[in-house]
This record gives C-alpha cells, structure tokens and sequence, in this order.
C-alpha cells in the first residue's frame, strides 16, 4: 500500500486539456510545462510523481495523440482513476505502462487529499479515513503489460525468453 496525492477533474476531460497542441515537442521539458495547462495551470506544476488522477466519465476524449499519455508517464503519474476512459486514450496509457482503473458513482476524495492506493490482480482498493472504495482493476492482460512497463517493454521481454 502506498500513500499518493490526488488531483480532481471533471467528465468530459480531452486530450487538448490534458496536453494542448502548442506544447507538442520532442523535448521531454518542453512537453512538460504543457501537462494538464488546460485544466489547471495554477495546481498542473504541483503534480509530482506518485500522484493519482482522478477524472469522471469520458477521460481522456478527443485526439489520439501518443503524446498525451507520453507526459503522464514524464510526470512519474502513478495512477488515472475514471468512471470512463476514452478507448484510444485507454490503450495509449496502457501501451506506455501507466496504470488505470474505473470506478462507478461517485468518489469520496477532495483535490489535494492524500489517499492510500492498493493494487492487486482483481482490484484497486483506495482509502483514508473517512472512506474506502474499491474498484474495478483491468483485466489480466492489461495488468500484465502494466506490469511490464508497457508494450514495448512486454514485447522485448517476450523475445528475450524466447532466445
């Protein structure tokens, strides 16, 4: 169990929020000071690794960018809990090795609270003092290349067995 920072979006939260167009770079600074600048500038540089994310329905719609998974895993983000994921957007956290969960109703936690994460094969379980939830972990596959680090890391794994 480990202790994280959360930080509080809405539904409806696009990737032109997460990570603006103009932000777009190869440079990892660059792309950086362009992390979540559409939804808050004033708490997105307070985002340090470790912290968890929590958005409502349709996370992460709009472009298919990679990039915008990409910052999230710069950021050293330990976590995206949503009642929905956009399905591209999903797959791009998924592929970079960045762990998601759905949740359903409503969660308990205020921007800025510490929360207390468990992750295992069949759930996230996420606590403090006034409340615990637990909620839907990915399937095993989805686990399984989390775990690795994503899918190039899986895919290099793969093929280093089989030598």
């Amino acid at each position: 169990m480990s202790i994280h920072r959360a930080y509080i979006m809405g539904d409806n939260i696009c990737t032109d929020l997460i990570h603006p167009p103009d932000y777009f770079s190869l440079d990892k600074n660059r792309r950086q000071q362009g992390f979540l600048r559409g939804v808050s500038a004033k708490w997105a540089d307070s985002i340090r690794p470790g912290a968890i994310i929590i958005g409502g329905d349709n996370f992460g719609c709009g472009s298919s960018r990679e990039v915008t998974a990409q910052v999230f895993a710069d950021r050293g983000v330990s976590l995206v809990l949503a009642r929905s994921f956009a399905r591209i957007f999903y797959r791009n956290m998924v592929n970079l090795g960045i762990p998601l969960c759905r949740y359903r109703g409503d969660h308990p936690w205020q921007h800025g609270e510490e929360i207390k994460v468990e992750l295992d094969e069949r759930q996230c379980r996420i606590t403090n003092c006034q409340a615990s939830l637990i909620y839907d972990a990915p399937s095993q596959f989805v686990q399984k290349l989390v775990a690795s680090g994503g899918l190039l890391c899986a895919i290099d794994s793969l093929f280093s067995h089989a030598e």
